[in-house]
């Protein structure tokens, strides 16, 4: 007996090349298969005209409690499609361990980055982290990825000049060398950075994240021509990961449509929400909205999905566990319905005003999200 059958809708699932009409059947809380199911499961639901996807994963978010300005993790994410998140360093290795219940108390998979600041994004609203190299606490850290390991992906760093100062990249030249002692990746965010793209490109390691890849602010992955610089190409090349997390203000138009004609797309699409930006228009809003939003500025659907399904799941050392619809994975699903509707998008909140706007003509509603084989929300008109 299945505990549900998804029929008929479009399954897109990169990781093992779908993209047809197909029904999805979970049993056991696994992925029992994609194909044609009778209905004998406990719960039929027909998918017609939608999109089925794996449960997404938001790679880059910022979680309550773990941060005091964090979203409400199930809440936020069921409603989007979102099964996995991650969140982005918002814990140091001083307050981690008091946050792991809240990690692993709920139904929502969570995995996190560790500041290299002891505090962690604690401080905030009211201050910055301290990111001195002289204050991180290497023996502390150390000790919380061997305890805690398989719930860490990496040290994360926010390199922004408001933040790092007359400390330049000295911040990220030393995470870079406490993860190759730690042996683990690094995410470094990089709006306004503290000197030249091409720099903070160069300090980064094949499996290193850098977040925010479309902001304006500072130097950027834009040449002054306006091609898309020499250094970002090479660091991809290497295998330096490009994450599009837009927050509320680490993404412009500026950059991104230039970049994504000249076929520079993002590896890992995420939202870097906060109660500060959650639900916000017209910015991230939620994974939904990123989606639709990257769709309007031309990115296929396939590519799309891939870049919240397969490819962060295979960074996090996840694959053929989640993000995809493989037998035996995690009985994660998630139906959109793609609506016809204007639907404007922009790279600031509506009350600033360097606020751009761009007009769409479609948007993504999360109709239905599985989780290990439970329905964990279901739009009433679905």
């Amino acid at each position: 007996m299945y505990q549900i059958i998804i029929k008929n809708g479009m399954v897109i699932d990169p990781g093992n090349g779908l993209f047809q009409q197909a029904d999805v059947a979970v049993a056991d809380g696994k992925i029992a298969g994609v194909g044609v199911f009778e209905a004998d499961g406990t719960m039929v639901v027909d998918a017609s005209g939608c999109l089925v996807t794996p449960g997404l994963i938001d790679h880059h978010c910022h979680l309550y409690p773990m941060a005091k300005i964090g979203i409400p993790a199930e809440a936020m994410c069921f409603p989007s499609g979102v099964t996995t998140a991650v969140d982005a360093g918002s814990t140091g290795c001083a307050t981690f361990a008091e946050h792991l219940p809240a990690m692993e108390g709920g139904k929502l998979t969570v995995k996190a980055y560790l500041n290299v600041c002891s505090d962690g994004l604690d401080s905030l609203p009211r201050r910055m982290e301290e990111v001195a190299p002289e204050t991180y606490d290497r023996g502390a850290i150390r000790e919380v990825f061997q305890q805690y390991g398989p719930s860490l992906l990496g040290l994360k760093l926010r390199t922004s000049r408001e933040i790092v100062g007359e400390l330049g990249y000295s911040p990220l030249r030393e995470t870079v060398k406490l993860a190759d002692w730690l042996g683990v990746s690094v995410m470094v965010h990089c709006t306004n950075p503290p000197g030249e793209m091409e720099e903070l490109l160069s300090c980064l390691r094949p499996g290193d994240v850098i977040t925010h890849m479309y902001m304006n602010k500072g130097s950027t992955i834009l040449g002054e021509d306006g091609a898309v610089s020499r250094s970002a190409l090479d660091a991809r090349a290497r295998g330096v990961i490009f994450e599009a997390a837009d927050a509320r203000a680490h993404f412009s138009f500026a950059v991104s449509e230039p970049a994504i004609a000249q076929g520079f797309l993002p590896d890992i699409i995420a939202t870097d929400l906060t109660r500060l930006s959650m639900n916000l228009r017209p910015t991230a809003f939620s994974m939904a909205n990123q989606l639709a939003k990257y769709h309007m500025l031309g990115i296929p659907l396939e590519r799309l999905i891939a870049c919240c399904t397969s490819v962060p799941a295979r960074h996090m050392g996840l694959e053929g566990q989640a993000g995809c619809l493989s037998p035996g994975a995690w009985g994660d699903v998630a139906v959109f319905q793609l609506a016809d509707r204007e639907t404007q998008f922009g790279d600031r909140p509506f009350s600033d005003p360097a606020c751009q706007l761009r007009s769409g003509t479609r948007c993504l509603r999360p109709v239905l999200t599985v989780k290990n084989g439970e329905t964990v929300f279901r739009d009433i008109m679905f």
